[in-house]
């Protein structure tokens, strides 16, 4: 995944993780929802809810096909161990040619000073690709 040192989904008793990959030094786990609708706060629960049982370290990316409501982010609130990405922001990133990874760190980053957990991939870029 993008050199990324991706692995491949696995179970644990009870629960199914969709993958996992290395962003820098930090360990993400991956939750992918391909569903029709936008994602909602439950979904977002449960997968901070798995995060939260493991260790202090991990963290998370929740890539929501067809995004999040805005009501669902803002019930979700701020400072999580999470960052979510959108199929938007996979098609922006890939039709301006940035890689998955300077999303992901821009994202991180962008959580970390603010709180929330998603931020468009297009506000993070300006249009020749500089950092907003």
């Amino acid at each position: 995944m993008a050199g990324l040192t991706a692995r491949e989904p696995f179970r644990n008793t009870g629960e199914q993780i969709d993958g996992s990959f290395l962003l820098g030094e930090e360990t993400y786990l991956l939750e992918a929802k391909w569903h029709l609708q936008p994602t909602g706060v439950a979904d977002l629960h449960v997968f901070h809810g798995k995060l939260d049982q493991k260790a202090a370290w991990a963290r998370g990316l929740f890539v929501s096909y067809n995004g999040f409501t805005t009501e669902g982010l803002a019930a979700f609130g701020s400072g999580k161990r999470l960052i979510c990405m959108d199929g938007r922001d996979i098609y922006d990133a890939l039709d301006r040619q940035i890689p998955l990874k300077a999303v992901l760190e821009r994202k991180v980053r962008r959580a970390a000073e603010t709180g929330r957990p998603f931020i468009p991939a297009r506000e993070l870029f300006d249009q020749n690709g500089g950092s907003r």
